[in-house]
C-alpha cells in the first residue's frame, strides 16, 4: 500500500472516520491497529520481524531501567553521595552497557546490516568459493527509519535522557504509526509519544490543514517529480547515447527530481498525521535556500541529520580514544592541528555512515567522502574564506553574494547527484565522459529534449512548476502560505483547493501504461 494509491487515500479516510468516533483516551489503539495493517499488508514476515525488533529494544530498555531504580533505590538506602554514588552508578552502567545495551544494539543494526548488504555479502560468498548460494533477503518496511529511531530510544535510556515507555503496545505504535514508517522522519520517542497520546480533539481546521499539505504533496511527487523521473531515467539509462549539455540537463533535473519527490512525500505523511492532530517532526525545509553545504544538510532530511549528532558526532567528540588522540597532537603540533583532527575525525566518520545509509554500492562511500571533504574543508577554512573575502572586498552581506552561494550550493548538491544517480561509479564515469565529449546548447531550442521521454508541453508543465513551487517556498520562509489561504474569502479560498486538486487529475503521471514511481528515499 503506497503513499499514491486510491487505497491509501480509503484506509486513511477510514481510519480518520473511526479514531475521531472512539472515545479520546484510546485513540491511540485506533492508531495502533491501523499502522499494524498497513504493515501487515506488506506481507506478514515482514511485520513480525518489525514486532521482534521492536519487542527486544522494549525488554532491553525495561532491564536498564530497572537497573537504574535498583540503583537509586541502593543510594537513597546507603545515603551515599559524592564520589560513592558516582561510583555506584557507573557500576550499574557498566552492567548495562556490556550485558544489555551493546548486545540489543549488535542484534538490533546487525538485522539492519544484513537486510542492507545480505544480498551483497550472498553474490560475494558465489564468487569467491565458486558457488552457488541464493535466498531472498527479506527487507522489512522502512527498516532504516525505525532502526534508527529504536536505537535513539534505547541509548536515550541508557543515558537516562528520557523514560521507559511502560506499555509495549504503546512504544509498539511508536515504532508502526504508519504515515512516518516508510520514508521518517526518524521519531524522537520522548516527542512522538507526547503527539500520539494526547487525547486530540477534532479540529476541523487542523484536517483541512492536513489534507490542504497532502494535495501539494501529491502535486510535488506525481506532477513534478515523476515527470523528471521520465527524462533522468532515459538519459542515464542509455548514456553511451547522448553528449554534452544533454548529460548536465539529466544532472540538474535529477537535482530537482529527488528535491520534488522526498519534498511531496514529507508534505504526504505530515498533512497524513496532522489530521489525526499528530504533528510529526519537520523535516524539510527548503533546502535550496542553503547558502552553505553545511546548512543545506540542516534543512534537508533534518532528523537524519540530527540522529547522526547526537548518536555518532557527539559519542565520537567526547570518546576517551578521541581526547587522547587530540592531547597527543596538541602536545606535539599545537592547539591548531589539535582543532583541525577534532573537526575532521567525527564529521569523516559521520558521512561514511550516512553515505552507507543511503545506499550499498561503492558510489554511495564516495558520496559520503565527497560531502563530507566539502563540509571539513568549509569548516576548518572557515576563517581562511573570510580573510580572502575581505581581502578581495567581497561584502558578504549582500544580496547578490546570498544568491551566489544559493547557486553555489545548488551545484554542490548536483554534483552529489552525479555521483549516486546513474546508479554505479562507472556509470558516473560514462557521464562525466560524455558530458565533456562536445558543447551543445542548440538541444535547448533544436527539440532534441522532446525525444527523451518528455515532450514540449511536460517541459513546460515542469518548468511552470518550479517555479510556482518556489514561489510557494518563499512564501513559507515568511509564514505559513495555510494560514494565508484560511484569512481569504471563501470563493478565493475554493478556488485555490478546487485548482490544486484539478492540476493534479489534469497534469499527474497516472493512468493507463504508466505505473507511479517509488519514493527514492523509500528505497534507503
Amino acid at each position: 500500500m503506497t503513499y499514491l494509491s486510491i487505497l491509501f487515500i480509503v484506509f486513511l479516510t477510514i481510519t480518520t472516520l473511526l479514531y475521531y468516533l472512539f472515545p479520546k483516551h484510546i485513540r491511540w489503539c485506533v492508531l495502533l491497529f491501523a499502522s499494524a495493517v498497513f504493515y501487515w499488508y506488506a506481507g506478514y514476515d515482514k511485520f513480525l520481524i518489525v514486532v521482534v525488533t521492536s519487542l527486544l529494544v522494549w525488554l532491553a530498555s525495561w532491564i536498564i531501567n530497572c537497573q537504574y531504580q535498583k540503583a537509586d533505590w541502593e543510594i537513597a538506602k546507603q545515603a551515599i553521595d559524592g564520589k560513592e554514588k558516582a561510583a555506584l552508578l557507573a557500576k550499574y552502567k557498566r552492567r548495562c552497557r556490556k550485558f544489555i545495551l551493546i548486545p540489543t544494539l549488535c542484534l538490533v543494526l546487525g538485522t539492519l546490516v544484513y537486510c542492507k548488504f545480505g544480498e551483497m555479502l550472498t553474490e560475494a560468498i558465489w564468487q569467491v568459493f565458486s558457488l552457488y548460494i541464493s535466498w531472498d533477503v527479506i527487507v522489512p518496511l522502512g527498516i532504516s527509519y525505525y532502526t534508527f529511531s529504536s536505537v535513539g530510544y534505547l541509548l536515550d535510556v541508557y543515558w537516562r535522557k528520557t523514560g521507559h515507555i511502560g506499555n509495549y503496545f504503546k512504544f509498539l505504535l511508536c515504532v508502526l504509526y504508519f504515515p512516518q514508517i516508510v520514508q521518517g522522519p526518524i521519531a524522537r520517542y520522548n516527542c512522538l509519544e507526547k503527539e500520539l497520546f494526547k487525547e486530540h480533539p477534532f479540529d476541523f481546521k487542523q484536517m483541512c490543514f492536513g489534507m490542504q499539505l497532502m494535495i501539494y504533496g501529491y502535486a510535488k511527487k506525481m506532477i513534478l517529480a515523476d515527470r523528471l523521473a521520465l527524462y533522468t531515467s532515459a538519459v542515464f539509462g542509455n548514456l553511451q547515447n547522448y553528449e554534452g549539455l544533454v548529460i548536465l540537463a539529466a544532472i540538474l533535473a535529477s537535482a530537482f527530481q529527488i528535491y520534488m519527490d522526498f519534498s511531496g512525500c514529507m508534505d504526504i505523511v505530515q498533512g497524513a498525521s496532522q489530521i489525526f492532530g499528530v504533528i510529526l517532526e519537520r523535516n524539510f525545509k527548503h533546502p535550496f535556500f542553503s547558502t552553505s553545504t553545511a546548512e543545506f544538510w540542516r534543512r534537508w532530511h533534518i532528523t537524519l541529520g540530527t540522529w547522526f549528532k547526537d548518536y555518532v558526532y557527539m559519542p565520537v567528540a567526547v570518546s576517551k580514544w578521541l581526547i587522547k588522540l587530540v592531547t597527543k597532537i596538541r602536545n606535539q603540533f599545537g592547539k591548531e592541528a589539535a582543532k583541525v583532527v577534532n573537526t575532521v575525525i567525527p564529521l569523516l566518520i559521520v558521512w561514511l555512515l550516512t553515505g552507507i545509509w543511503h545506499g550499498t554500492g561503492w558510489n554511495y562511500v564516495i558520496w559520503g567522502l565527497y560531502y563530507g571533504t566539502i563540509i571539513i574543508c568549509s569548516t576548518v577554512l572557515a576563517g581562511q574564506y573570510k580573510k580572502l573575502a575581505k581581502r578581495l572586498h567581497i561584502d558578504v552581506t549582500t544580496k547578490s553574494y546570498r544568491t551566489f552561494q544559493m547557486v553555489r550550493t545548488f551545484f554542490v548538491f548536483a554534483g552529489g547527484r552525479l555521483i549516486t544517480a546513474p546508479g554505479t561509479l562507472e556509470n558516473t564515469w560514462t557521464a562525466v565522459r560524455q558530458m565533456f565529449r562536445s558543447f551543445n546548447p542548440w538541444i535547448f531550442w533544436d527539440g532534441t529534449l522532446y525525444g527523451m521521454g518528455l515532450d514540449y508541453k511536460d517541459w513546460c508543465v515542469v518548468v511552470i512548476g518550479l517555479l510556482l513551487v518556489r514561489r510557494i517556498s518563499i512564501m513559507q520562509e515568511k509564514g505559513s502560505v495555510r494560514e494565508a489561504i484560511a484569512r481569504r474569502n471563501i470563493v478565493l479560498r475554493w478556488l485555490i483547493y478546487y485548482m490544486a486538486f484539478f492540476s493534479i487529475l489534469i497534469f499527474g503521471m497516472y493512468g493507463a501504461g504508466y505505473h507511479a514511481s517509488d519514493f527514492i528515499y523509500g528505497n534507503f
